[in-house]
């Protein structure tokens, strides 16, 4: 060149911002997508997975220490080392070794799915107190009629309280009456399913009424007065029959059998009201002449001429509302 002179030419970039444009950042980025979809697949393959084949997929990732054994186990010392006298072995007075990493020893896909765990952590469950359930219908309908069988048992043994006091208040005011003395047999007592019967029977020597009248004797009253007395404070109806023998009576204007037991009943119904049984509590006075005799076999026994007074005190039965 002439003159000698060197010719140095410069290059500069116009641009000073292409530093930050370049593709380095592309690499990187596509390393992370890469390790990012490698990651969601190994979730997924690991969600989809059965548990027998992750187990065996974490014992093959899974490293494992085995114990070492020296070089020249196979020689003649078998890895002993030999220790002379006054020599120390390679192995003493070397610093303790620390201790190694235990791997292996945890699932590492335990973290990733409750099923992989061997040993799931203790999990303590508190159980509330359960409502009790609602009875069923057999359950109430057993149930109503253990009560229903309770209520009848207690009516039924209030019944014969009732009636075994009505029977001794009578015995016992028959006994102490003077005038009555000799005559209990003519007062007789039978239970039946409607309630407590008491007849007054008749005898030879000792008729309640009159021959052929339904006048009451003296005796006759005292006895329908203690009964009247016995039963004034029961709530129960009252029903009165009169009977007679089968023994043929009329008078001339027609008056027989059955007009002499149903005016002797309506006459024990006035006895009763005096001694202060409520005329309300009269449910039926009836005469019946001879059809009911107290004994078939003798129809013409004086012991068929009687009255009968029933208290109506039915025996309870299951269908039966309880007595007020």
């Amino acid at each position: 060149m002439a003159g000698g002179q060197t010719i140095i030419i410069k290059k500069h970039d116009d641009d000073h911002h292409d530093d930050h444009h370049g593709g380095g950042w592309k690499v990187a980025y596509a390393d992370f997508m890469t390790a990012m979809m490698a990651f969601f697949l190994l979730l997924w393959i690991i969600a989809a997975t059965d548990e027998e084949k992750l187990e065996g997929l974490a014992e093959y990732f899974t490293p494992s220490l085995s114990p070492l054994q020296g070089g020249g186990s196979q020689g003649m010392l078998q890895g002993q080392l030999v220790e002379l006298d006054g020599q120390m072995s390679a192995s003493e007075g070397l610093p303790p070794q620390p201790d190694m990493p235990d791997f292996g020893a945890a699932d590492p896909l335990a973290a990733f799915d409750s099923r992989m765990r061997d040993q799931p952590p203790e999990v303590v469950v508190e159980y509330l107190p359960a409502e009790d359930a609602p009875p069923s219908p057999e359950q109430i309908e057993a149930e109503r009629m253990a009560q229903a069988a309770a209520e009848l048992q207690a009516r039924r043994v209030e019944r014969d309280a009732d009636l075994d006091r009505i029977e001794a208040e009578i015995e016992a005011k028959i006994a102490a009456t003077p005038e009555l003395a000799g005559i209990s047999d003519n007062l007789r007592f039978d239970r039946t399913a409607e309630g407590l019967l008491m007849q007054i029977l008749d005898e030879e020597e000792r008729p309640m009424f009159d021959t052929g009248s339904a006048r009451i004797v003296p005796h006759t009253q005292a006895l329908i007065e203690i009964v009247g007395e016995a039963l004034r404070e029961m709530p129960q109806d009252l029903a009165i029959s009169g009977h007679t023998d089968s023994l043929r009576f009329a008078r001339q204007d027609g008056y027989g059998n059955w007009e002499l037991s149903s005016d002797r009943a309506n006459a024990t119904r006035r006895a009763l009201v005096a001694a202060g049984i409520s005329p309300d509590r009269m449910a039926r006075v009836s005469g019946l002449a001879d059809t009911v005799p107290l004994y078939p076999d003798r129809p013409e026994a004086p012991q068929n001429r009687r009255i009968g007074v029933l208290l109506q005190y039915p025996e309870p039965s299951m269908t039966e509302p309880a007595r007020p």
